[in-house]
């Protein structure tokens, strides 16, 4: 049944390693967030499932199967998500992002068997990311309130009407075997620990885990919204370094 395998898939995508892509200031933006005292509780429930269910099984992976199995399974993934992210760029006007986008899942699934191998990263087109909450954002919408979701992670307002469209455009959702559906859910939580494991790692050791991932996740969005661009304010924010002093005059 279609309804139930939605639900498993968007279990399934673990967005929570999403969160941990770009290192963000420390500071609390508290206009975004009114939602922290629902969104925090959720958020550490989401950190030990991690480290009580999906790290145990990433660690058993890794250690029953062979580098070239996890790479090729990630790859797999990977590719598949790719429709969902050339779409949003054609989407956002971003023609030339679109093409690259479009012609690296053509090379990887005709001449990367399927995507299990990335013949495309060879030919300088590399991984990108994307979804639909950035096309809204690049046509004006705001982000909204911030929103930790279980099972899923940092997202926002804006960003919910995506989740759904992601289930939409994924393969596996077309799959008309049930057991089929079953397995590329489960493996894709599997890979998921393994792929994204080591930045939610990155998370739970930030002095604030909560407030870093917050900032990274918004920092993140904004940067895709950008178009990849990234200010000087947002590199000094990143460093989370001191603010600028006042230059002193010397003593005639």
């Amino acid at each position: 049944m279609r309804s139930v395998f939605a639900f498993l898939l968007l279990f399934g995508i673990l967005g929570l390693g999403g969160c941990a892509t770009v290192q963000g200031p420390q500071q609390v933006s508290v206009n975004n967030d009114p939602l922290q005292p629902v969104n925090e509780p959720i958020f550490h429930a989401n950190l030990w499932l991690f480290r009580n269910v999906l790290d145990p099984v990433s660690k058993g992976y890794q250690a029953v199967t062979p580098q070239f199995f996890r790479t090729g399974v990630a790859n797999v993934f990977a590719n598949a998500d790719m429709p969902y992210v050339f779409a949003n760029d054609f989407l956002q006007g971003r023609v030339q992002r679109g093409m690259e986008g479009l012609s690296r899942f053509l090379v990887n699934t005709i001449f990367g068997l399927g995507g299990l191998i990335d013949v495309a990263h060879n030919l300088d087109l590399p991984e990108q990311s994307n979804n639909f909450g950035v096309t809204l954002g690049v046509w004006g919408v705001p982000q909204g309130p911030y929103l930790v979701l279980p099972f899923y992670g940092p997202s926002s307002l804006r960003n919910l009407p995506g989740l759904a469209l992601a289930i939409f455009v994924s393969p596996p959702y077309y799959f008309s075997s049930s057991n089929a559906q079953w397995a590329w859910s489960g493996m894709g939580v599997i890979n998921t620990g393994y792929v994204d494991g080591p930045k939610i790692k990155m998370v739970e050791d930030a002095v604030n885990p909560y407030i870093f991932a917050r900032n990274a996740w918004e920092q993140h969005e904004q940067y895709l919204i950008d178009g990849g661009k990234v200010s000087k304010n947002q590199l000094l924010e990143g460093l989370d370094l001191p603010p600028p002093t006042a230059p002193t005059t010397s003593a005639q």
